[in-house]
């Protein structure tokens, strides 16, 4: 039986890919990246105002249930160290604790020391905040877990988008609403 032999000689086996065919790949990549990154940016956006909503919205249910446990009133308070609360401010340097009655919060550094709960501005960069005037500091009532005043926190990355965070005087609901139309998931206020 005659044996068979594959003769190689001089042919090379070729491997990978050419430098045309690289430079095609990255540039087929780059254009699809380029069209999916702004709608990559309105996922973050999003992403940004519905975790302050939400961290909003916690803060004030665990001052409710805060003030329930412990039957006494507590105190919300919303500070910021220039005292610029009533105009929005987008750098981050505010604070939104939750305090005993009787704590003396006058800055950020006081209300960090005294807070049963707060929320740091520094982790909301770049979110325009401010607050309504009867929301700079008011109580939980431990009784009904209602506030003893009525207001709002307002809040925006676009500011044709404004969200705001309200609780009811009466029932003590908590509510995201948009406050000029619905977006971001959230209705239009009342």
């Amino acid at each position: 039986m005659p044996a068979i032999h594959f003769i190689h000689s001089g042919s090379r086996v070729k491997r990978g890919f050419t430098l045309l065919e690289l430079i095609t790949t990255l540039s087929v990549m780059m254009i699809l990246v380029g069209a999916a990154a702004p709608s990559f940016s309105k996922i973050i956006e999003e992403n940004k105002i519905k975790r302050l909503a939400t961290e909003i919205e916690w803060l004030l249910v665990q001052a409710k249930s805060e003030a329930v446990m412990r039957n006494e009133k507590l105190k919300v308070h919303f500070v910021r160290d220039d005292s610029a609360e009533l105009t929005y401010q987008d750098d981050g340097k505010w604070i939104l604790a939750v305090t005993p009655k009787a704590a003396s919060v006058t800055n950020r550094a006081s209300a960090k020391s005294a807070a049963i709960v707060m929320i740091d501005g520094k982790e909301h960069k770049k979110v325009s905040i401010k607050v309504t005037e009867t929301y700079l500091n008011y109580s939980i009532d431990p009784v009904r877990a209602t506030s003893s005043k009525k207001g709002s926190y307002c809040f925006f990355q676009d500011s044709t988008k404004k969200l705001k965070v309200i609780m009811s005087q009466i029932s003590g609901r908590i509510r995201t609403c948009g406050i000029t139309g619905s977006y971001y998931s959230y209705e239009k206020c009342n």
